[in-house]
């Protein structure tokens, strides 16, 4: 797959780790997909040092995937308030881990369940998901997870292995 990485931003994101980072880890993930939350609890994690150390930052950016079973996860966007980047990490976080609950309801029931989480609508979603949507069509991203390290691609089901080399040889 080829992709135009010169489209990429670092805007309509959430942002982990210092902006005086060297290396920016482009992610374009959905709340209710599957792989995106693999990603999240079992490759994530590595960065985890590298952030710490000023090294790495995390820019996340929700695709609002039109695909069945996602649009719940696009609906969940629309809560999240890119204002309060930690805050947001960490629900974005819980939300991953109870995927299984909150991912199996009605579209109609996730405004209900984003109130449960003490969320409330954030109007500027909507458009900033519309730039996203514009991005990802320039880019040439088609699924989700797709991860950039670099020029490097991880695209739905990642290899921790081949993330890690692509991370350390980033930093050789």
């Amino acid at each position: 797959m080829s992709f135009n990485y010169s489209k990429i931003t670092l805007d309509d994101s959430i942002k982990i780790g210092s902006d005086e980072a060297p290396l920016k880890i482009v992610e374009y993930i959905n709340l209710r997909c599957p792989d995106s939350k693999n990603y999240e609890e079992n490759i994530a994690p590595f960065l985890e040092s590298y952030i710490k150390q000023g090294k790495i930052q995390r820019i996340l950016k929700h695709f609002d995937k039109e695909k069945y079973p996602l649009e719940v996860g696009n609906v969940f966007n629309q809560y999240l308030n890119y204002d309060t980047p930690e805050e947001s990490f960490h629900l974005i976080k819980k939300l991953f881990k109870e995927q299984a609950t909150w991912g199996k309801q009605r579209l109609s029931q996730i405004p209900h369940i984003a109130k449960d989480y003490g969320l409330s609508l954030q109007t500027k979603n909507r458009k900033q998901a519309l730039r996203i949507d514009e991005e990802v069509h320039s880019v040439n991203v088609t699924n989700v997870p797709t991860i950039f390290v670099g020029e490097t691609a991880f695209v739905e089901t990642i290899n921790l292995e081949e993330f890690k080399d692509a991370v350390e040889e980033y930093f050789e």
